[in-house]
């Protein structure tokens, strides 16, 4: 009789996996209909269905490569049964959580992947990679490993040949090597976020040295200064700095040269705060890139990371949309969570009005983005063989996109069955506030996107001032967060919406999650409720929602207040340029530093202090030290609240 303890091991959720979820339930419902007959011997195991398929599956091949009469060349619900099949005649095995896939030794990996395949990941490992473990935990035996590129799962302990990778297929066995080097040197090193491979970071110190002249300048000359000349040239060094290795360093660059370019047009994406907070980033990231330290230099300078990945068949979970608009251009981003790597993606798509005024969210909400209406993409379930992954997770549909995907309704449970839900908001804020600061993590595009549980519904509060209306959510555990919605004319539906849904027993709301003022704060994309999915930036403005007026409150937050006043005074340092500032410019910091220091920030209020001494000495380059620092003392300062 054949022992094939991995297919017990094989849990439904490894089973959609390999299969779909789709597939998985099919089978189970064919299973409980009628059950089949298990034929079970030394070489191989037969299950005959009362339809006359016949599925067999010799030993030691995984049973997604079994063969089966129905026809179907790829795993079908008979390939799935088998496995439903064995497990209820011989038990699921769920217990054996105690493992590394760091036991697979190179031998191991040569013979299930092959010579060829082992080289390729060879040249990558020699390159240098970051990784990051995810042990078995529990009753679930599945360890994940977060590489650059995908995510590389161990569905079965001690099996190679269930290993299961998001990258395409092409890429997968290579994959699936790194993954198990990198799971050994976190087993040596004790630590699940490692480095493999290059002992040091390849350094490009001509780009480098170029980013930091280019930021450098724009402080010390302005923005506001910058010619035609100025603007081409620092153009054309961005590109230059996009050509190498380092990938969040250059996307840095070019966000600086698309701020020049909105500030010279008089563009409304202008923003002299992101502008300070650029310059003093594309500092601390140079500065970091030369650090000894290979795991922190990799990802302050990006130079480990891919630019474009493709995906094999995908599973994207819609969160919803957000709208902006500038202009006569609107944009509607639209938000994906793969279940398959725990990964938040964005799709953008924009879209031009024939008048001076931006089309509104539920004006775009019926046009297309491959073959299918925003409002269906952003409440939906994605399936696509088809989509393309960049290193900030945005996302797009290949050529033949619209052949090869499919789009089903995403219903009201969809996020909590299918992906990681916030239902703690006290560690979601420790998360947070412990994150390494934004110049040494990933530039990514959805940074704190995700979905937040909600247990009920505390208070909702319209101030008519800022036109903001605010619910106070709790988790059940005694934990409260705020979500938030400013009225804006391109998405004139959206507080309307949110006062529907907030109504009709909300489950769940979707958005980008901060921190302000050490409080847990989320921009809703869409809310899960007995309406459906809402998604309130493409809702139509009707003007019918009841709100409460806001009660008055203790105010803004004094150490808010008084970081982003100083923030401000040194932007303004930047715009104008440092070799510009006067004795006005002294006086505001040196005014901003006494308000720091009244809210407790010593520290953060010597920094302000140190840029009006250096900036009255006349010392440019020291006042360029100076600014850099005290701009990254606050953003610090402001992130971990």
């Amino acid at each position: 009789m054949t022992s094939r303890p991995d297919l017990a091991a094989l849990t439904d959720d490894a089973l959609a996996l390999v299969a779909n979820r789709g597939l998985v339930k099919r089978a189970a419902r064919m299973f409980a209909e009628e059950t089949p007959e298990l034929l079970v011997t030394s070489e191989r195991i037969l299950v005959r269905y009362g339809d006359g398929v016949e599925t067999s599956l010799l030993a030691g091949v995984p049973f997604s490569e079994a063969s089966c009469t129905c026809g179907a060349s790829s795993v079908c619900r008979h390939r799935v049964g088998l496995v439903l099949a064995y497990r209820a005649n011989h038990g699921s095995s769920f217990d054996h959580i105690d493992w590394t896939p760091g036991e697979f030794d190179d031998e191991a990996l040569e013979a299930f992947l092959g010579a060829a395949v082992l080289a390729r990941a060879n040249r990558t490992r020699r390159e240098g990679y970051q990784a990051t473990v995810h042990r078995a935990r529990g009753t679930d035996p599945v360890v994940r490993v977060e590489l650059p590129h995908c995510t590389v799962r161990f569905l079965v302990p001690h099996e190679l040949s269930h290993a299961h990778s998001s990258a395409s297929a092409h890429t997968t066995a290579e994959a699936i090597a790194l993954a198990v080097w990198a799971v050994r040197a976190a087993d040596e090193s004790g630590t699940d976020h490692v480095h493999v491979g290059r002992s040091s970071v390849v350094r490009d110190a001509d780009r480098s040295a170029m980013a930091r002249a280019l930021a450098r300048t724009i402080l010390v000359d302005g923005l506001s200064t910058t010619t035609a000349v100025q603007h081409a040239t620092a153009v054309r060094d961005a590109r230059t700095i996009e050509a190498g290795s380092a990938i969040w360093l250059a996307d840095a660059c070019i966000e600086l040269t698309d701020q020049i370019e909105a500030y010279s047009v008089r563009h409304a994406g202008h923003s002299r705060t992101r502008v300070a907070m650029i310059i003093a980033e594309i500092h601390a990231r140079v500065e970091l890139g030369e650090s000894v330290d290979s795991s922190l230099a990799g990802t302050a300078l990006g130079t480990e990371t891919p630019g474009e990945t493709p995906l094999r068949r995908s599973r994207l979970i819609s969160l919803g949309a957000r709208v902006t608009a500038t202009g006569d251009s609107t944009t509607a981003d639209i938000y994906f969570a793969e279940p398959d790597s725990d990964a938040v993606f964005l799709m953008s798509h924009d879209w031009s009005s024939e008048s001076d005024e931006a089309l509104s969210g539920y004006a775009i909400s019926t046009r297309r983005i491959a073959g299918s209406t925003v409002a269906a993409l952003a409440s939906s379930t994605v399936l696509t063989e088809s989509a393309v992954r960049r290193a900030n997770h945005r996302i797009r549909l290949g050529r033949k996109g619209i052949g090869r995907t499919s789009i089903l309704p995403l219903g009201v449970d969809a996020w909590e069955k299918s992906i990681d839900v916030v239902d703690d908001y006290a560690e979601m804020h420790r998360r947070f506030i412990e994150r390494p600061p934004s110049f040494a993590r990933a530039r990514l595009t959805t940074d704190g996107v995700g979905v937040m549980r909600i247990d009920s519904v505390i208070s909702t509060d319209y101030a008519p001032a800022e036109q903001m209306w605010t619910m106070r959510v709790g988790d059940g555990r005694g934990n409260l967060a705020q979500v938030s919605v400013v009225h804006r004319a391109y998405a004139p539906g959206a507080i309307d919406a949110m006062v529907r849904a907030m109504s009709a027993r909300p489950r769940a709301v979707s958005g980008r999650l901060t921190v302000r003022a050490g409080a847990l704060w989320m921009t809703p994309f869409a809310v899960a409720c007995d309406l459906g999915v809402i998604v309130p930036d493409l809702e139509e403005g009707l003007g019918s929602a009841t709100m409460t007026r806001a009660v008055a409150t203790g105010g803004v937050d004094a150490i808010d207040s008084a970081l982003e006043g100083a923030l401000s005074v040194l932007a303004d340092i930047a715009h104008r340029g440092l070799r510009n500032a006067a004795e006005p410019t002294i006086s505001a910091l040196r005014r901003c530093a006494a308000g720091v220091v009244m809210v407790g920030m010593a520290s953060t209020a010597r920094a302000v202090e140190c840029v009006a001494d250096a900036i009255s000495f006349g010392e440019l380059e020291t006042s360029a030290d100076a600014w850099v620092h005290a701009v990254i003392r606050i953003v610090t300062a402001i992130e971990s609240r």
